[in-house]
């Protein structure tokens, strides 16, 4: 840069036609001398800050004890988990009695009967998450719902997740919504619709969880593959008893993708396995579960495998403005054991399938329909047809259906209006429901899983 601007003026200088005075060349001179002095004086500056840099850079490196705060104990940590709140209120109408509600060839355990008829609290939750320390992540969900006039709190989710562990593998313990299918693991406020599904409504008492622990393996691909399989207690419905040891296994498989930027899919298969021991049958009307005075119980062994399919378009695949969500699902039970109560005792083998498909279609940022269709079959077979009448099981092959609609206007991302409408056939004797939903979130909430 220095030889430039000298070079620059000894070329105006030659240039020059006319004669210079002595006068004239000296004040160049000078000219020249301090423009060299500035330049020196700032190539030494800019020298000493890059020498100054390259010292604290070597000081970063080898004094970790400045470079990262020190890690305190658990014992010692504050209390400064994410909170939030989803309150989940509706009114609900039927045209039939709620309490004589059936789900011909499916005996209704846990939440699996109607909601309260009218004004509900329906269930809202407590979300409280944290990372606890650079290993793990720490998260529980207290859910708050109305069962026949009372409301009960429920320890619905508690577990700890691995951070980091590497190599594509996660472990979760604790308390968790199973991985069997595609519904089952996401927490009511995020379905689609504001009831379960008939065929989880039928299996599950609506979902279900497990008490144990999950192993999920990511493949290093560019296609989304997720391996994985839990273990638990096995005293969550459909399974019963105590077990000493592992009373349910689940293992699952799901692989997704994009296809170009509007289109997404997924896909999923699990087998869930359990040995139920003294397993209660109730009919629709009772959610205790204990099925009255002198109860049906099951005892044998339960397989249930799922498949799954999901597909989501959104235009340059900006979900915010418009999209399309398209779900499937079904499953298929088989049980063999035995069927007993006080007096009697009869050899069981029982089938159980259904499914459900759904359509989801946001016009605009703020307005979503869509369409449900639910359907389930059955196969039940034992040695004393008294015993299946007496555990509230239809063995005659009625197939129950049902058809839904939906509008919700979301006036934020924190809030949603819902109104829908069944026409019901779980049983023969058809009904016809109304469900008019808020759900509104408060506080720190995180993204919902594809």
């Amino acid at each position: 840069m220095k030889k430039s601007h000298l070079a620059l003026l000894i070329a105006v200088t030659l240039s020059v036609s006319s004669p210079i005075l002595a006068d004239d060349v000296s004040d160049l001179k000078k000219e020249i001398d301090q423009l060299r002095a500035d330049y020196e004086s700032r190539i030494n500056q800019l020298e000493q800050r890059l020498i100054q840099t390259e010292n604290n850079s070597k000081t970063y490196q080898t004094d970790p004890v400045k470079a990262v705060p020190t890690i305190q104990n658990a014992s010692n940590n504050n209390f400064n988990p994410a909170i939030s709140m989803v309150l989940n209120g509706q009114f609900s109408d039927y045209r039939r009695d709620s309490e004589d509600y059936q789900l011909d060839g499916f005996s209704l355990q846990g939440e699996g009967g109607l909601a309260t008829e009218g004004f509900s609290l329906g269930e809202s939750e407590i979300i409280l998450s944290a990372s606890i320390d650079q290993l793990l992540f720490g998260q529980a969900t207290i859910a708050l719902h109305d069962d026949e006039g009372e409301t009960e709190i429920e320890m619905e989710e508690a577990f700890i997740e691995t951070l980091g562990l590497g190599n594509g593998f996660t472990i979760r313990a604790g308390r968790f919504f199973s991985p069997i299918g595609y519904l089952n693991e996401k927490h009511i406020h995020a379905w689609n619709f504001a009831d379960a599904p008939l065929i989880y409504r039928g299996l599950f008492g609506n979902q279900l969880s497990t008490d144990g622990m999950k192993l999920s393996y990511l493949l290093p691909t560019d296609l989304f593959v997720e391996l994985g399989g839990t273990v638990g207690n096995g005293d969550q419905h459909p399974g019963s008893g105590e077990h000493s040891g592992i009373g349910d296994w689940l293992v699952y498989a799901r692989a997704g993708g994009d296809v170009g930027i509007n289109h997404s899919w997924q896909a999923g298969i699990s087998h869930w396995q359990a040995s139920p021991e003294d397993r209660a049958y109730s009919g629709g009307h009772d959610h205790g579960g204990g099925g009255g005075s002198d109860p049906v119980l099951f005892n044998g062994d339960t397989d249930i495998s799922n498949i799954s399919l999901i597909y989501k378009w959104a235009p340059n695949g900006n979900f915010r403005q418009k999209n399309i969500t398209l779900l499937g699902e079904y499953f298929y039970l088989s049980e063999n054991g035995q069927l007993n109560n006080s007096a009697e005792l009869a050899s069981y083998d029982g089938k159980q399938y259904g499914g459900f498909v759904e359509g989801i279609y946001q016009f605009t940022p703020q307005w979503r329909t869509g369409v449900r269709y639910d359907w389930l079959g059955s196969k039940l077979r034992a040695s004393d047809d008294e015993l299946l009448e007496d555990a509230d099981l239809d063995f005659s092959g009625f197939h129950p259906q049902r058809y839904s609609m939906m509008l919700e206007w979301l006036p934020s991302e924190f809030s949603r209006i819902r109104a829908q409408i069944n026409h019901d056939k779980s049983s023969r004797d058809n009904d016809t429901q109304l469900f008019l939903q808020y759900t509104i979130s408060i506080g720190a909430h995180g993204a919902h899983s594809f």
